[in-house]
C-alpha cells in the first residue's frame, strides 16, 4: 500500500515539474500586442516619424515589424521590416537604435521618399504587423496588425499665382503662372488642365470631370501661355485651371482649383493666327485654330498609292458653305495643300468653321477653326 502512495506522489511531482517547466512557453505563445497608429494618424507621413506609432504588449519578447504602404488604384508601394525587442508595457521605435530594410516599387520612390522626406499625392493604406519571432510552431501565425488610411495632398505646396482666382481676363491667351514649395522644385514637372465649367458645375468638378480644354503633362517651367494650338477660349464662359507637380513620373500633389472668365466685350489685342500646316489626321477635332486668308493642311498617306480627299466646309450651324477646290488628288507620303479661303469662299470674319476631309475609303475628318478676314485683322 504504501508502496503505491509513493507512486502517485511520485507521478504528481512529475506533473507538477512538467506543468512548470512548460508554463513560460505558454504564457509566451498567449502574449498579446496591441498598435496604437494614432500618434500619425492625420499627418504627412515621412521618414523621419514613419515608426511614430506606439506598440503596447503583455510581456517582454523578440519580435518582427513590417510595415507596408500601398496605394490605392496604383502600383506604387513601398515596405519596412526590421526585428526588436518589446518590452512589457508601452513600446516606441526610433531609428537610431532599429535599422528597417526598405523595399520600394520604383527607385524615384526611394529617392523621394528617403532623400526628400516627400510621399506622393493620393490615398494609400499603412499597414503595421508585429509577429513574435520565438513563438511555438503551433502559434506561429499569432501575428499582430493594425491599419489606417491616408490622403497624402498637400494643396499649398503648389500654388497658382496669376491670373487671380474668379479674375476677369481681356486677352484670350493668358499667360498662367504658379510656385511649387519644394526644396527640389527645379527636378519637378507639371501637368496644366483648363476646362470649361458648366452649368451646375464648381471649378473643381469642371477640371475633374469635363474634357479639358488644354492638357499638357510635361511641363518643365512654372509658367506657360494659353497656347494658340489649344482649342480658344470664348468670352462670356467661365474657365477653371489646376497645376500637379510630378517627381520622375511620381504624382506629387496639386494646387488648387482656380477659375477666370473672359468677358464678352473683350477684343483680342493681337490675333494668334496659325500659318503652318495643320495635320489633319493628326488633329482631327482636337483643337480650333485661327485662320487668316488661307488654310494650310497636311495629310499622310501610309496604306495606299493614291488617293482622293473630297471636302466640305460647314458653318457653326453645320450648313453647307460653297468652297474651291471640292478634291484633293493624294500620293503615297506627305500630302500638303494650301486653300485659299479669301478668295474660294465667302467667310464671315470672326466666325466659327469646320472642314470635313472625307478620303476615298470613307475615313471623315475634321478641322474646325475661326476665320480671320486679313482685310479687317490688326
Amino acid at each position: 500500500m504504501r508502496t503505491c502512495l509513493n507512486t502517485v506522489k511520485a507521478i504528481a511531482i512529475l506533473l507538477i515539474v512538467a506543468l512548470l517547466v512548460s508554463a513560460p512557453a505558454v504564457v509566451q505563445g498567449q502574449q498579446n500586442v496591441l498598435i496604437n497608429m494614432a500618434p500619425i494618424d492625420g499627418i504627412a507621413i515621412t521618414a523621419g516619424n514613419i515608426l511614430g506609432y506606439q506598440v503596447q504588449s503583455s510581456g517582454p519578447g523578440n519580435v518582427q515589424v513590417k510595415g507596408t504602404i500601398r496605394y490605392k488604384n496604383s502600383d506604387v508601394n513601398l515596405s519596412y521590416s526590421f526585428n526588436t525587442s518589446l518590452r512589457q508595457g508601452m513600446n516606441s521605435f526610433n531609428l537610431n537604435f532599429v535599422h528597417p530594410t526598405w523595399t520600394f516599387s520604383s527607385a524615384a520612390l526611394r529617392e523621394l521618399f528617403l532623400t526628400y522626406n516627400v510621399l506622393p499625392g493620393g490615398t494609400f493604406e499603412y499597414c503595421v504587423e508585429i509577429t513574435p519571432v520565438n513563438a511555438l510552431k503551433e502559434s506561429s501565425g499569432n501575428s499582430f496588425s493594425e491599419c489606417m488610411y491616408h490622403r497624402a495632398d498637400d494643396f499649398f505646396v503648389i500654388n497658382l499665382i496669376d491670373p487671380e482666382n474668379k479674375a476677369k481676363l481681356h486677352e484670350f491667351n493668358p499667360m498662367l503662372s504658379w510656385i511649387a514649395n519644394y526644396s527640389f522644385s527645379n527636378q519637378l514637372t507639371y501637368r496644366l488642365r483648363v476646362a470649361e465649367i458648366k452649368q451646375g458645375q464648381d471649378a473643381v468638378n469642371a477640371v475633374m470631370r469635363n474634357q479639358p480644354m488644354f492638357d499638357d503633362r510635361n511641363l518643365m517651367q512654372n509658367s506657360m501661355v494659353y497656347p494658340v494650338y489649344a482649342k480658344p477660349l470664348e468670352a462670356n464662359k467661365p474657365y477653371a485651371w489646376t497645376v500637379d507637380a510630378y517627381y520622375k513620373g511620381i504624382l506629387l500633389g496639386g494646387s488648387e482649383t482656380w477659375q477666370f472668365i473672359i468677358p464678352t466685350d473683350t477684343v483680342p489685342s493681337k490675333i494668334p493666327v496659325t500659318r503652318s500646316y495643320i495635320d489633319v489626321r493628326l488633329e482631327n477635332g482636337t483643337s480650333r485654330y485661327y485662320i487668316a486668308g488661307e488654310l494650310k493642311i497636311k495629310y499622310v498617306l501610309d496604306k495606299l498609292r493614291k488617293d482622293v480627299l473630297t471636302l466640305e466646309l460647314q458653318n457653326e450651324s453645320k450648313e453647307a458653305v460653297s468652297l474651291t477646290p471640292k478634291t484633293l488628288d493624294a500620293v503615297y507620303g506627305d500630302n500638303r495643300y494650301v486653300i485659299n479661303l479669301k478668295d474660294g469662299s465667302n467667310l464671315k470674319h470672326m466666325n466659327n468653321y469646320t472642314l470635313i476631309v472625307t478620303t476615298k475609303s470613307g475615313e471623315k475628318f475634321a478641322l474646325p477653326f475661326k476665320y480671320i478676314n486679313p482685310d479687317l485683322a490688326q
